[in-house]
């Protein structure tokens, strides 16, 4: 009987079926609720780098694993995900996206009458999970690409050990997705956690297996380096949900539709004139992009009076310039060799760059 049990495990080690002690069982970490004010509980943490529009964006991703829920501490990536349900000039301190309820993103902005307060923008759409993270989270979705996929070795890496690399196509779009050969010591609840890359049930082979390397054929890269245990903790307490900037004033935006109008056509003229293979440029204009941003957010607020001044929207976008000057003064103090003097550009740069934070927070904030 036990030589019996020995072939049939080896049978089904080698036809990809033995489970590793970890596919199917739901993890025992408990999930965050979708309250305002509580504590957020996280057993994983995933770093990794996100290529954007040419631009490399490191990142550490916060997860659940009972329910698949992120945590994000990083302003820019937060910016990335998440910022479209705020105005992009409060003070950010903390975003949780969860997979299927929505997003929460907590920050502190300067109220006019009470000064700093504790605020929460909660948005109904599950920015987490985006229309190709869903797709690709469901295991027949997935399921489907793997089996349809090209399967060539991607190499070891340091992390993760071997991996396969499945390239296949998905609406129209070609996807290479690097996956690990060997199995994730790891228990999850949902089929996959994770932006793109993280852990996900094969259910073919009966494990837990880490997507390390996700691409997509517009230009977008989710690159994993490590997914390790943790056990972190962010309390939401003392926060206040305010109005989301997707309620309207329908009044407001009657009595300002020309300047609505203004508005629109500048955002769609920025959009246009936007060089995506200049990061400075692209820089700019999405500095540009927040003003107008603004402008909107508190006319359809019914707040059009606390709109930036062009004379306040005129001294960013000069702060930003400088900045973005300094920024390549200290890069060619770099490449010349310069030590002493890179080392003091960095300092103003980093003054510089200080103070426009805070005047952006100022002029941008959520004063509506």
């Amino acid at each position: 009987m036990k030589k019996l049990a020995l072939i049939l495990s080896l049978l089904y080690w080698n036809i990809g079926l033995a489970q590793d002690g970890y596919y199917g069982r739901p993890s025992s970490y408990p999930p965050n609720e979708f309250k305002i004010n509580t504590a957020y509980n996280f057993d994983y943490k995933m770093t990794g780098i996100m290529t954007y529009r040419g631009q490399r964006h490191p990142f550490v991703f916060y997860v659940n694993s009972a329910d698949g829920s992120l945590g994000v501490k990083d302003d820019d990536m937060a910016f990335m995900l998440a910022r479209p349900v705020a105005s992009g000039g409060e003070k950010f301190n903390f975003a949780v996206l969860f997979p299927d309820e929505g997003t929460r993103i907590y920050a502190t902005m300067d109220d006019p009458e009470d000064g700093p307060k504790k605020i929460c923008v909660t948005s109904k759409r599950s920015l987490s999970a985006p229309a190709l993270q869903l797709e690709f989270a469901q295991a027949e979705t997935f399921h489907r690409f793997m089996q349809n996929a090209t399967k060539t070795s991607a190499g070891n890496h340091p992390a993760f050990g071997p991996q396969i690399l499945y390239t296949g196509e998905m609406n129209g779009q070609t996807f290479k997705v690097t996956i690990s050969k060997g199995s994730a010591p790891v228990k999850i609840t949902p089929a996959h956690v994770g932006y793109l890359c993280g852990v996900f049930a094969d259910d073919d082979r009966r494990k837990n297996r880490y997507i390390t390397k996700f691409e997509m054929s517009n230009g977008v890269e989710v690159e994993m380096q490590d997914f390790t245990p943790v056990n972190f903790i962010w309390s939401a307490s003392g926060y206040e949900e305010i109005m989301p900037p997707s309620t309207y004033n329908v009044e407001s935006m009657a009595n300002n539709q020309d300047r609505l109008n203004e508005i629109s056509e500048n955002m769609a003229r920025i959009t246009r004139s936007m060089d995506y293979s200049n990061p400075d440029a692209v820089e700019m204009s999405s500095l540009k992009m927040m003003i107008e941003t603004q402008r909107f957010n508190a006319i359809k607020s019914g707040h059009p009076e606390r709109q930036i001044s062009e004379a306040d929207a005129g001294v960013l976008i000069n702060r930003k310039a400088r900045i973005i000057d300094k920024r390549k003064e200290c890069e060619r103090l770099r490449e010349m060799g310069d030590t002493s003097g890179e080392a003091a550009c960095e300092r103003q740069l980093s003054q510089m760059e200080s103070e426009f934070e805070e005047l952006q927070r100022r002029y941008l904030g959520l004063h509506y």
